[in-house]
């Protein structure tokens, strides 16, 4: 049985790579690459230290997976949305992982949790406080702990396997193939 891997990018060196089981209703073997087309796909929302709690950065040139050692000295929550995911409504997932590409080396180590947006057709980030933590997320989850230093600039880390994670929005009555989908990353220590 081939399965179907499509490969969303981020412009900021994140891959989400799915892996699904043809169906039926035209699902096949084959690659589909989807990039985050506009800045506002991936953001920062800063969580506590010396930038306004709330706040929303749509501008950063890399994510930091949580802490943000730079001007700001604060815990953040990350998304990163991919649009027009061409899997359709109840498509079995074996695998989703996203990949990252080191650019700055961290600190120290992380606990992280992933979940992506609990909704059929998740929007765009704004500017507006809290637009991130506002979110409702899945009720799976998985979590990423004990994260190493990434020490190499240039290096890629896959995270543990999402698939329960995406399952449960392509498994939504109201998810179309064509929708956009975020992933929303909490946790505790590193700094990319």
């Amino acid at each position: 049985m081939k399965t179907h891997r499509i490969l969303l990018i981020s412009c900021l060196a994140a891959l989400l790579v799915l892996s699904v089981v043809p169906t039926a209703f035209g699902v096949c073997g084959g690659t589909i690459d989807v990039r985050v087309s506009t800045e506002d796909d991936d953001a920062e929302e800063c969580l506590d230290g010396s930038c306004t709690v709330g706040s929303v950065d749509l501008t950063s040139s890399d994510l930091e997976l949580i802490y943000d050692d730079g001007s700001n000295n604060s815990n953040q929550e990350v998304g990163m949305r991919f649009q027009n995911i061409s899997i359709p409504q109840g498509a079995t997932i074996t695998n989703a992982y996203v990949e990252f590409t080191t650019d700055a080396t961290p600190t120290n180590t992380a606990n992280l949790t992933f979940y992506a947006e609990d909704i059929d057709d998740a929007p765009t980030f704004t500017t507006a406080t809290n637009n991130i933590t506002n979110r409702t997320k899945t009720l799976a989850s998985v979590d990423w702990d004990n994260v190493p230093v990434w020490d190499t600039v240039g290096e890629t880390h896959q995270t543990p396997d999402l698939s329960l994670v995406i399952k449960e929005i392509v498994d939504r009555t109201g998810w179309t193939s064509g929708n956009d989908l975020v992933i929303i990353v909490t946790g505790s220590g590193g700094s990319w």
